[in-house]
């Protein structure tokens, strides 16, 4: 099993609801590449319902940064392609007025 899915399935160990609607990763090949977490799934039909958990997705894989985007790609479909947004450090947000001194 990809290092990244674990990551995912170890954020929600404590929530079985959460982790009972990630069933739909079992049936999938995930691999992790530069930037982005590939998910290739079935079918056309199994990437909407695979596309049903991206939003449970993010969070943990944003909070590690392991990746910035997740791809869904279904045989004879167009990949679709979903941010995963990195935060920025609280100290990058900051302004330090004695710096213009």
């Amino acid at each position: 099993m990809e290092r990244a899915l674990q990551a995912v399935l170890s954020f929600y160990r404590e929530d079985p609801d959460q982790l009972r609607r990630l069933d739909p990763l079992w049936a999938c090949r995930v691999t992790r590449g530069w930037m982005g977490l590939r998910i290739e799934c079935r079918d056309r039909v199994h990437r909407a319902v695979v596309c049903g958990v991206v939003e449970l997705l993010r969070p943990p894989l944003a909070a590690l940064a392991l990746v910035r985007e997740i791809r869904l790609l279904a045989p004879g479909a167009e990949p679709l392609v979903f941010p995963v947004s990195v935060p920025l450090s609280s100290s990058l947000l900051t302004y330090d007025e004695s710096i213009g001194e």
